[in-house]
């Protein structure tokens, strides 16, 4: 007999950092209400994007426990948000996926701080330490392959990935996900250097810069594609394909965060 969904309590650390990004404001638009006053009363509350338990708000069967009381499936909101966008008659007007970018949204400008800080006085690469995939049973039951479940050379192949994805700079990380998401719109597996500049309008020595350093750490390169014409590619991983990719259309299935991914290195999220 399946279990059923029980409701868990955000963990202490997911509040520290729901409330580090939230800048002291609700996350909704145009919403200026504090989430703590000068009293240092709460105001505000942690919200749902896909509900805790059955029949409650955007609630997603695909969910298990844990992911619904993750970071990514928590943000924070005034206490008159977050009755307006859990009541029965404006569920249509506020979607999960509208949701996941008012969050997004809200708590970019704190992260890219907070990175930006950590680079400032330490190697942010070890800021994160990775988890790795055991099952990839999640990541299976996405994206429809179910002959990757417990398959050795796919966990193996993954961790190479993941293991030079932990040392390569967070701004490169970035820039790599950035490179998919062009590669996955235009369906091509390269990118010419003359669409990259022109996509991200950054000179040649720029996107030359970074594709050096994600050279360094095996994750693409610049290539001759034919004499004077000049290709950027990513590393594809054996015998998946293009790990950055798979990472969009993981999020894009299960409403994952890229971020937990690219940054905090948590692929246990490819497991159930």
């Amino acid at each position: 007999m399946a279990r059923l969904p029980s409701r868990l309590q955000p963990t202490p650390s997911t509040l520290k950092k729901l409330f580090a990004y939230s800048g002291n404001r609700c996350a909704m638009p145009n919403c200026k209400e504090p989430l703590v006053d000068l009293t240092g009363t709460m105001l505000g509350k942690v919200a749902h994007i896909c509900a805790a338990e059955p029949k409650g708000p955007r609630y997603d069967p695909l969910m298990n426990d844990e992911d619904r009381r993750s970071f990514s499936n928590l943000f924070l909101v005034c206490g008159k948000h977050h009755d307006i966008i859990d009541d029965k008659a404006n569920l249509a007007s506020y979607p999960a996926e509208d949701l996941r970018e008012h969050k997004r949204i809200r708590e970019r400008r704190f992260q890219i701080a907070e990175r930006q800080l950590l680079e400032l006085y330490s190697d942010s690469t070890q800021a994160s330490q990775p988890t790795y995939p055991i099952s990839l049973a999640r990541l299976a039951d996405a994206l429809n392959l179910d002959d990757v479940i417990d398959e050795p050379d796919e966990i193996s192949g993954l961790r190479i990935f993941i293991d030079k994805l932990k040392e390569c700079p967070l701004e490169q990380r970035g820039f790599a996900l950035k490179l998919a998401e062009r590669m996955r719109r235009r369906d091509v597996r390269r990118l010419s250097v003359q669409d990259a500049m022109g996509a991200f309008q950054i000179s040649d020595r720029e996107l030359a810069r970074n594709m050096q350093i994600l050279e360094e750490h095996v994750l693409g390169c610049i290539d001759e594609d034919e004499p004077g014409a000049y290709v950027v590619s990513l590393f594809e991983r054996s015998p998946a394909g293009n790990p950055f990719v798979e990472i969009l259309d993981f999020c894009d299935a299960t409403g994952c965060d890229p971020d937990t991914l690219i940054y905090d290195l948590a692929f246990t999220a490819y497991d159930a």
